[in-house]
């Protein structure tokens, strides 16, 4: 019998993505493939943008005007691919009230899917060799607006009961918003980010969002795509529990409704 886990029928995740970090940078990748490569997913992907690069600091640029990150754009906006020369990503993001598809069933095998694609066509194209992968993200963003739990910056301990607003000592100051980060070490290779923000939304104007953000970041090292498989397991884990276990589970039991899902 497989193994049950955790799940929520109608989590507030609205974003997640999968990223893997090449060292050596593929530094033959030049612009003039974008448009091949294009071609190969232009019937999922018909939208292309350009984009500033993702780097990490302190980060050595050789190039003075580097390559950009371009994004691969799905029709229904719900899916996206991004690539510049040292990294693939892949976005699931929700659109109106698409619901999560799950991480094992669908959002990892999609990235699997167009990575594959992308690993042929620089065998191809660009190197004998597959990308070398250094470094790999994992990253689900949560988004709250305004319901019966939570109805601004003040009530974000029910949501999340162990998060504390700082007490300025003066009687009729209110909160109007937060941003704070925490950084975790799980294992050797595996690092949790967690960053949680209160902001005012755009639409409708002056309404309050709680966001909190869940990034696992693994350094590996220079491997082959197969081996990052195990630690996108451990990472989806790991970040799975971090949300259950910072999030109230009176809200996850009433309205993100959990239930047992296998892998």
């Amino acid at each position: 019998m497989k193994p049950q886990f955790i799940a929520f029928e109608n989590p507030p995740v609205n974003e997640v993505v999968v990223s893997a970090y090449f060292d050596p940078p593929l530094s033959d990748f030049r612009n003039e493939h974008i448009g091949l490569f294009w071609r190969i997913i232009k019937d999922e992907f018909p939208e292309v943008s350009q984009h500033i690069p993702v780097r990490f600091a302190p980060e050595v640029i050789d190039n003075e005007f580097p390559m950009p990150r371009y994004w691969f754009i799905s029709e229904n906006e719900i899916d996206l691919i991004q690539i510049q020369q040292n990294a693939f990503m892949f976005n699931w993001r929700r659109r109106d009230e698409q619901k999560y598809p799950r991480f094992h069933r669908t959002i990892k095998p999609t990235f699997d899917k167009y990575y594959g694609i992308f690993s042929e066509f620089v065998r191809t194209n660009i190197s004998d060799a597959d990308p070398t992968i250094d470094r790999c993200e994992l990253v689900y963003i949560n988004t709250l607006e305004s319901f019966d739990f939570w109805k601004g910056p003040h009530n974000s301990t029910y949501v999340i009961p162990s998060f504390s607003i700082l007490d300025l000592g003066i009687s009729d100051a209110e909160i109007q918003g937060f941003n704070c980060n925490y950084i975790y070490t799980v294992q050797t290779d595996l690092q949790i980010n967690i960053g949680i923000r209160a902001v005012t939304n755009a639409q409708p104007p002056g309404s309050p969002v709680l966001i909190f953000e869940i990034r696992a970041i693994g350094r590996l090292g220079g491997v082959s795509k197969p081996a990052t498989d195990d630690w996108f397991v451990r990472a989806h884990g790991a970040i799975k529990s971090c949300f259950v276990g910072m999030t109230s589970s009176e809200i996850q039991n009433l309205y993100w409704k959990s239930a047992e899902e296998t892998l």
